[in-house]
């Protein structure tokens, strides 16, 4: 079937099809040899052309346009005044009724359903680098998008209608090799009208090829999830010519040496919104808010699935010939893998789209994309995917197009990264469909992780839309699992392994607890997730700490053994040394006696296992605020909706309730801190502030640029000791991610520092406008280790709060100038992303664009 990209309707034959977007178009192709007129079918110019035979049977019926015969022949369109009286006009205009009446002569606007109809444009002789030959068809303009259907009250399902025709993943390879079509014009030679076909995917507002190099506006101080571009340009296709043929990315450690990038990255991935609208627009944007826009919707990035090339194939990089994946055969993305992928991308895509499939990524660069995702340092992969089972071949074509999705975000080309995100769409789409096809899908292991990949993308994308999509689609995937029963210990039943198993047998035990394994650690990687969604959107968890009494995470040696027999070696090794794997402790257990995660030391992953605990944690803590910001809004003379200075002032359960938590944290810190010190100093800043009050003062201060006075709650928390415990917690996450390597101040650690340096930069703020404040004490460095004069400060208030510079100038950064807190921060950022192949992911981008406009305006207001 052919589907019109304006009104949807089908046609069985492309010609009438044709004939069809010519009443739309007001085209009129088809010209008269003798009088020049146009018609817009061959049948209505062939019956006019038999007006002009001259050797008709009948005489007495020829009616000749010529100057010996008056008798008119009908016009093409008549004008105004001889329609409405249905009257006969003429072609030449003005009419000879209007001439003769005196009257105006116009033609009627016509319209489809009410919306008025704009000529196609001729590229004539007169328009420069055009022909008739390369002038735009309309047979090639994509067929709407459907309107989504709503699928388990959360998901959409948005595959098209059963009228377009359906893709054969069996001949996709004959399909891609070169597919023609005769529509009066050869397809394949069309590159402009193809381009044509974009336009009517991609936003107008983006369709220039230079829109990536216009600076991005100002503003938005806390939104550092922005609009970002995520359409492809001419400049990206000009990189993407050779994608297929070698792997442009390369992980390599990026010497300190290297001068920081500039600014000017920001912009190369900004759009074209206008300054004003996002000032006025900084307030909804308030944690990450999305502000839609017209042109938004789920196809908007699928015109960046097609490569502009297919060059042969090549040997991939250097730094991705050593990997450890188990090379071999086995271990690769084949072709009919690829063509099950492309069935997926196809079935989403216009007719015109299919036409051109040759232009998908190819196996080569798809398998180097899943490589680099799974071996790549700043990936978290290894942890919940097991890659000794990991087999292309054998999984499930959306895993594979999600863990592809994944890969090519985290290389350092935008033109790749701006692919994955486009994959990324393509799985969010397909995974509804997919449940609601077969629905004992629901169940599916790889599916669950495809759809978990999917969402780590988009939050973590730096785009608002993206983010907010992710937040609120993160219920279907947590109630599978929870229907299922994966959150109780019940559905994990151990595993028994006896020396003498061996062959088939010890094989299929070894994938029985591979599997079973693999479920729990998508469980607990969906926890994290989930935490992390709540920290860094603000908003509260939907998994409860109370519900996960599943058993923790096995220890890495058992997760990461190569094949059946090492695996047995290591779980009787373990037998032998007294050590019982059969009854791991529970996450429930661990929460609230943390002794058991010494005992079980050497069976369980102890970081993974630690993490777990920290984000049960996080979600006694964010009780915590939710009541500290109740009983603070209760209470008419308090002023503040921090904690206050003495814990007992608001009341027997706050009180109690912050005494608890701090005991809880505090034995964890003395004996695992060392496991996740990043995300234990987190936890405890988010526990003695509040950010919310931080994040409007920095909109306060954008929207008026100058501040009379820093608001009263403010400076009561930057003189409290809940302040400044909160100020060393932060000083502390600038300490753990001086330690990153390159590249990987990332994700969750972007985040984490954006938050410290609102915490540090508030704190400066506060105590600038605290009067008596000396200038002449003691200097603390809050980097440092913790040490009695540390102490002194947090309980007392004793000395000058200092951080350790980046550079030997500032080699020490006063916290109560806030201006240099800022500066520290983008200088760390820029640092980690620096070197010849780096380039800094969108998110760290916008948290840098945050960061300098709020330095602007500290500036200023200063």
């Amino acid at each position: 079937m052919f589907q019109c990209g304006t009104c949807s309707q089908s046609f069985t034959r492309i010609d009438h099809l044709g004939r069809h977007v010519r009443s739309h178009t007001q085209e009129k192709p088809y010209r008269c040899s003798v009088c020049n007129k146009r018609f817009g079918r061959v049948d209505l110019l062939s019956r006019h052309s038999a007006l002009h035979d001259p050797h008709r049977e009948s005489a007495s019926t020829k009616r000749r346009c010529t100057e010996g015969n008056s008798a008119p022949i009908r016009a093409s369109q008549a004008c105004e005044g001889c329609a409405e009286n249905h009257l006969r006009c003429d072609d030449d205009k003005p009419c000879r009724r209007c001439l003769r009446r005196g009257i105006r002569c116009t033609l009627p606007t016509r319209s489809v359903e009410g919306t008025p109809l704009t000529p196609v444009t001729r590229l004539g002789a007169n328009t420069p680098g055009t022909d008739e030959n390369s002038r735009p068809s309309p047979l090639l303009q994509p067929p709407q998008p459907p309107q989504p259907q709503v699928v388990g009250g959360a998901c959409t399902s948005l595959g098209y209608s059963n009228q377009t025709e359906p893709v054969n993943a069996g001949n996709l390879s004959q399909l891609a090799a070169g597919r023609t079509t005769d529509v009066g014009v050869d397809l394949t030679e069309r590159s402009d009208a193809l381009l044509g076909a974009y336009s009517a995917v991609l936003p107008p507002d983006q369709e220039d090829s230079m829109s990536d190099l216009s600076p991005i506006p100002r503003g938005g101080l806390v939104a550092f999830g922005l609009e970002t571009n995520l359409d492809f340009s001419m400049v990206d296709l000009s990189f993407l010519e050779s994608y297929n043929a070698r792997a442009p990315f390369e992980y390599e450690a990026a010497t300190v040496s290297t001068l920081a990038p500039t600014v000017q990255t920001v912009e190369n991935e900004a759009t074209h919104a206008d300054h004003a609208a996002r000032e006025d627009r900084s307030m909804q944007r308030l944690r990450w808010r999305f502000v839609p826009v017209p042109q938004d919707h789920g196809y908007a990035e699928h015109g960046n699935l097609l490569l502009s090339s297919q060059p042969g194939p090549d040997t991939p990089p250097k730094s991705l010939r050593n990997l450890d994946m188990g090379l071999g055969p086995d271990n690769c993305l084949d072709l009919a893998s690829r063509d099950k992928i492309l069935s997926i991308v196809l079935s989403q895509m216009p007719q015109p789209f299919s036409l051109n499939a040759a232009s998908f990524p190819s196996p080569e660069l798809l398998d180097r994309l899943i490589r680099y995702f799974l071996t790549v340092p700043f990936s978290s992969a290894g942890a919940w995917i097991h890659r000794s089972t990991f087999t292309p071949k054998k999984s499930r074509p959306e895993l594979l197009l999600a863990m592809a999705a994944a890969g090519a975000v985290l290389t350092p080309d935008p033109p790749l990264r701006k692919l994955g995100f486009a994959m990324q769409e393509v799985v969010r789409h397909r995974l509804p469909a997919a449940f609601e096809a077969d629905n004992t899908l629901v169940r599916d292991l790889e599916l669950h992780q495809a759809f978990l990949l999917s969402l780590e993308i988009s939050l973590w994308s730096g785009n608002s839309r993206k983010m907010e999509i992710s937040e609120s689609f993160r219920y279907p995937l947590i109630t599978m699992l929870r229907r299922q029963g994966r959150f109780d210990a019940a559905r994990y039943p151990p595993v028994i392994v006896h020396p003498v198993d061996s062959g088939q047998t010890l094989d299929d035990k070894w994938r029985l607890w591979v599997r079973e394994e693999s479920i729990k650690r998508l469980v607990y990687h969906l926890w994290q997730y989930d935490a992390h969604c709540s920290m860094v959107l603000l908003t509260s968890p939907l998994i409860s700490y109370a519900e996960l009494s599943l058993p923790l995470p096995a220890c890495s040696t058992l997760w990461n053994a190569p094949d059946a027999k090492q695996w047995k070696e290591r779980f009787c090794a373990q037998q032998a040394g007294g050590q019982s794997v059969s009854c791991p402790a529970r996450l429930t257990e661990c929460v609230f006696n943390m002794d058991l995660l010494e005992s079980h030391r050497h069976e369980v992953d102890m970081r993974l296992s630690c993490t777990a605990v920290l984000h049960a944690l996080w979600g006694l803590i964010w009780e915590y605020r939710q009541m500290s910001l109740l009983t603070s809004s209760t209470n008419s003379h308090s002023t503040s909706v921090f904690a206050p200075s003495q814990p007992w002032s608001s009341g027997l359960l706050m009180a109690s309730r912050y005494q608890q938590l701090t005991d809880m944290l505090n034995y964890f810190g003395i004996g695992y801190r060392n496991e996740n010190a990043l995300y234990w100093h987190s936890t405890l800043m988010h526990m003695h502030m509040s950010l919310e009050e931080i994040q409007l003062l920095a909109v306060t201060l954008e929207q008026s640029e100058s501040v009379d006075r820093v608001p009263p709650a403010i400076e009561a928390w930057s003189g409290s000791k809940e302040g400044r415990q909160a100020v060393w917690h932060s000083a502390q996450i600038i300490h753990e991610l001086r330690a990153l390597a390159p590249q990987c101040l990332r994700e969750f650690a972007a985040v984490a520092l954006y938050h410290s340096t609102l915490a540090l930069w508030a704190y400066g703020m506060g105590v600038a406008n605290i009067t008596g404040t000396s200038t002449a004490q003691v200097p603390i460095f809050l980097d440092s280790p913790e040490t009695e004069h540390v102490q002194m400060f947090i309980s007392f208030g004793r000395g000058q709060p200092m951080l350790h510079g980046e550079s030997l100038e500032d080699h020490a950064v006063d916290l109560c100038d806030p201006t240099k807190v800022l500066a520290l921060a983008l200088q760390l950022m820029h640092r980690n992303h620096s070197g010849p192949d780096a380039y800094e992911p969108p998110l760290v981008m916008n948290i840098v664009h945050a960061v300098q406009k709020l330095l602007e305006v500290t500036t200023w207001s200063r």
